[in-house]
């Protein structure tokens, strides 16, 4: 336990410290920090943000049981898309403020820094595993709906294969495909010890260091409106609409109790990459991101830790 609290905070100041370091270095005039973000952020994709996508789902016992929470996973994020979409009109944001806050609206943070951790407090090991089972869905939903949905208003680039499939942005989709060709073909993952927590540290500091550019404390009260209506999807209609569905599936008490703490999660990173990468409003989605994860930390979070 202690191990994992470790990396909790260990991994908490990769995103804090990074966010901070990144909105210094944003007043530097003699910085071009919208090439830096976008550089920094595609070189991390195609290197190691790849790799720990190949390395982690290639060393996953994948069973026919657990198929269920990838499944659980793309309903979760499909569901806050559909809810962004409805309730947009509510936010009073038009253009690309309005697809920004479409795509906050479905990516959450499921990760290990958050819906991975809280599954490995309340479960246990068995709870951590579940939720890197979880998360599969995350990559190739990511590359195949969210970013050519970006790639599409962001850009107004007409659909190519090369613009929308051939690209160094969809490594990480590769990279599942990948693995899961490893598993089909039953080629076991080496026994190698890969300094996975560094690499993640690292991955996480460069998001964030990119992200932390266009953070500015001035931008919360001017997209107020957005923070209330993603807090309420967020936090209030996914986690709503999951409960009532997870009472008709017999599904085990822990792959339940694993979706359900996976649907309070607040905004991912991804959302303000997204973002940074495809011309979207950047300062709107840095600030909802940041604001959304503060209200889980310091609201969300003691509640659930209460009910459950």
């Amino acid at each position: 336990m202690n191990t994992i609290i470790t990396k909790f905070i260990i991994f908490q100041l990769c995103i804090w410290l990074p966010i901070t370091a990144g909105a210094f270095f944003s007043s530097k005039e003699y910085i071009d920090v919208q090439k830096l973000s976008q550089r920094l952020i595609t070189i991390n994709l195609i290197s190691l943000e790849s790799f720990i996508v190949l390395w982690t789902i290639w060393g996953l016992d994948l069973t026919p049981d657990l198929i269920i929470l990838p499944f659980a996973g793309f309903i979760e994020v499909l569901l806050g898309l559909l809810a962004g979409i409805a309730i947009c009109t509510l936010t009073q944001c038009k253009g690309i403020q309005k697809h920004t806050f479409i795509i906050s609206s479905s990516l959450a943070n499921h990760g290990f820094t958050m819906g991975g951790f809280l599954c490995y407090l309340f479960l246990g090991e068995k709870g951590l595993a579940l939720a890197f089972i979880f998360i599969i869905y995350f990559m190739p939903y990511v590359i195949m709906v969210i970013f050519s949905y970006a790639r599409y208003v962001g850009t107004n680039a007409p659909f190519s294969f090369k613009r929308y499939i051939l690209t160094p942005q969809n490594m990480p989709l590769y990279a599942v495909f990948a693995a899961l060709l490893l598993h089909y073909f039953d080629i076991k993952r080496p026994i190698i010890n890969i300094p996975l927590d560094p690499m993640l540290a690292t991955s996480l500091t460069i998001y964030y260091f990119s992200m932390g550019i266009y953070f500015k404390f001035k931008d919360i009260k001017g997209f107020w409106k957005s923070h209330i209506m993603l807090a309420l999807i967020k936090f209030i209609i996914v986690p709503l609409f999951m409960y009532f569905l997870l009472l008709f599936p017999q599904l085990s008490h822990d792959i339940k109790t694993a979706i359900q703490l996976q649907s309070f999660m607040p905004a991912a990173i991804y959302s303000v990459i997204t973002s940074i990468l495809f011309n979207l409003d950047k300062e709107m989605a840095t600030s909802m991101f940041v604001v959304n994860t503060i209200v889980f930390s310091g609201i969300m979070m003691p509640l659930l830790i209460a009910i459950f």
